[in-house]
């Protein structure tokens, strides 16, 4: 993952100095180089990438045209000009391996394409690079139809880049039963079961406090010193681009223990670091050991159901299927090790599923099932999807089956991704056969758990505008980029098996941070149904509460808590004001459980 994607979580960006170049493009550029309209410009960015190849240093000149581009107001010229100019440079990449360029040939050129198009610094180009080469040149050296047109549609499909060959592939889906067979294991008692929810910790081995909180890598806080005093990364964590210290786990894990009384625990993924162009097989493998470890010292009595993030792989994001398993690009390893680590808690019969795809299905007890998805495979830095994009490992044809057995059997599913619908980086047409195949199973399955994001979000499924499922994001314990660590504790109604509220745990880093020898004071930062005046979490209530905040009064409370609740009120997080038009976007993605739909929020 680059640096760019790594900023796309909520609102919280690096700051830069680019503003001045927002209007380069269509106002300065044409002035100082003389260039009269966008295909000339085009020519221009191409002849520059291009003798990229011979180049000692990366010109300034290519610098500022690709983030004059970037930085351009209209929506629909940016995109046009993103789109094509990531077409020119492909077409080159693609012409260079074609002429029979060698490896290091290659690796030079994407580094400096890196360099020059990318924000990331020179160690972070070199590291991604040499990670990813081998992907890259196996997909240009064995996909016979590879174009531009389809790395760039999916690659940076958040720009609406098309591809006019694309497969606008499908899931089939069994037709709706006449007649639905209820719950045929009724629960004795009203106990409600307690359900933790934790995703996205982020643990990075490197963490040293103290050390430089503001660096030009797109992880910091692992070494160097600080130019300010402030900018010295904190000991529990730093709102700045950092992960997560081992010390500030073992508080968490602590903390849980001592809390709560738990019936049941879904962690949905991601115990790796941003750090992803340094990652390596053996590095990955001992970071998650260590933590599923934290998860079965700490709670050895009770069902943990986890799940892959897209960071655990090595190269970060990338699931590789099945025609490269006897190839060193293969990422086989990470099935192999996660149904090794999770067997402590699944039955033998998920790992089948687990070391296809990494996905698997398991009966809590009579009446419950939990389906655990990769979704992580529809994250278009999956550079893989640019080989095989139709259902990758067949696991959408598989959650079908496993829903209409579910439906036969009079079953209610919790269905666990970490990657939550709607996310504008998930794969459009993955995420057009998810969305269909949660409306058709919308009643057997009776809520979804997500991370990814790092915000704290709900999304509502609506068919003919009436709410039909949600999809809960328990946002992140990684204060990775501006937010307070956090955890959730769901209420859940053992009989319906539906979520009647929830509690949501945070600290706030700044007070944790000013005394290291004290452990931090977390505290509840809100009850769902409490904080939005619900009398449940019914999908009629979660409408309401979407309607009510749905208004046009700038001055809607309501809104603006779930504005502050996102970031889980971080003091970084409230620098950054939200007006109208942010809270507009925000209230949308709500009911936005589709990619194309998001992408127009």
């Amino acid at each position: 993952m680059t640096s760019d994607d790594q900023y796309q979580y909520g609102k919280m960006n690096r700051p830069n100095n680019m503003d001045k170049l927002v209007f380069i493009l269509l106002f300065i550029f044409p002035v100082l180089y003389g260039y009269p309209d966008k295909e000339e410009i085009l020519r221009e960015i191409n002849k520059e990438t291009k003798e990229l190849l011979f180049a000692d240093n990366i010109p300034r000149k290519l610098i500022d045209m690709v983030k004059g581009i970037k930085n351009i107001k209209d929506k629909t010229i940016r995109s046009e000009m993103v789109c094509r100019t990531c077409e020119q440079v492909i077409d080159n990449v693609i012409d260079l391996r074609k002429s029979e360029a060698t490896k290091d040939v290659m690796v030079d050129y994407l580094n400096k394409l890196c360099r020059a198009y990318t924000d990331n610094s020179p160690d972070a180009c070199k590291g991604y690079v040499n990670i990813d080469i081998d992907s890259v040149l196996f997909i240009i050296d064995h996909k016979k139809d590879f174009t531009p047109a389809r790395f760039c549609a999916i690659r940076l499909q958040h720009y609406q880049c098309v591809d006019p060959d694309a497969d606008p592939w499908t899931i089939p889906l069994p037709p709706p039963p006449s007649i639905t067979n209820p719950s045929v294991h009724p629960v004795n008692g009203t106990k409600e079961m307690q359900v933790l929810h934790l995703t996205d910790i982020h643990y990075d081995p490197l963490y040293k406090p103290g050390s430089n909180a503001k660096c030009a890598d797109p992880l910091c806080c692992d070494s160097g010193t600080p130019a300010n005093p402030e900018d010295a990364a904190g000991f529990w964590g730093d709102y700045n681009v950092c992960d997560t210290p081992l010390h500030s786990i073992d508080d968490l894990f602590s903390r849980i223990k001592e809390k709560h009384n738990l019936d049941l625990i879904y962690f949905t993924g991601d115990i790796i670091s941003h750090r992803s162009w340094s990652t390596s097989i053996q590095e990955n493998r001992e970071a998650i050991r260590l933590v599923l470890q934290y998860f079965a010292k700490t709670f050895p009595n009770t069902t943990v159901f986890p799940i892959l993030g897209n960071h655990e792989s090595h190269p970060s994001d990338y699931f590789s299927p099945e025609v490269t398993l006897t190839t060193n690009v293969t990422t086989e390893w990470i099935f192999d090790l996660v149904a090794q680590e999770w067997s402590k808690w699944l039955p033998n019969d998920t790992q089948s599923t687990i070391k296809h795809g990494g996905f698997y299905t398991a009966l809590v007890r009579p009446g419950f099932r939990i389906v655990a998805l990769n979704s992580n495979v529809c994250f278009t830095t999956n550079l893989w999807l640019l080989y095989q994009d139709k259902d990758p490992f067949d696991q959408l044809l598989w959650l079908v089956q496993v829903l209409a057995l579910a439906e036969k059997n009079g079953e209610k599913v919790h269905l666990l991704s970490h990657v939550p619908p709607g996310e504008e980086s998930c794969h459009k047409q993955w995420s057009n056969q998810f969305k269909k195949i949660i409306l058709r199973f919308a009643k057997t399955i009776t809520a979804q758990f997500n991370g990814h994001t790092h915000i704290d979000e709900f999304r509502l499924f609506l068919d003919n505008e009436e709410p039909v499922n949600v999809a809960y994001n328990g946002a992140s314990f990684t204060t990775f980029v501006g937010y307070n660590p956090n955890y959730r504790i769901y209420q859940v109604d053992s009989s319906e098996l539906t979520v009647t509220n929830y509690d949501h745990y945070i600290y706030n880093l700044t007070k944790a941070n000013e005394n290291s020898n004290v452990p931090p004071q977390w505290f509840k930062l809100y009850s769902f149904k409490d904080a939005y005046g619900l009398e449940d979490l019914s999908l009629k209530s979660l409408k309401s509460l979407f309607i009510n905040m749905n208004t046009n009064n700038s001055d809607n409370a309501l809104a603006e808590k779930y504005y502050r609740y996102r970031g889980r009120e971080s003091d970084s997080y409230l620098k950054e004001k939200c007006d109208d038009n942010c809270k507009k976007t925000i209230i949308c993605c709500i009911t936005s459980v589709e990619t194309s739909t998001t992408l127009n929020c």
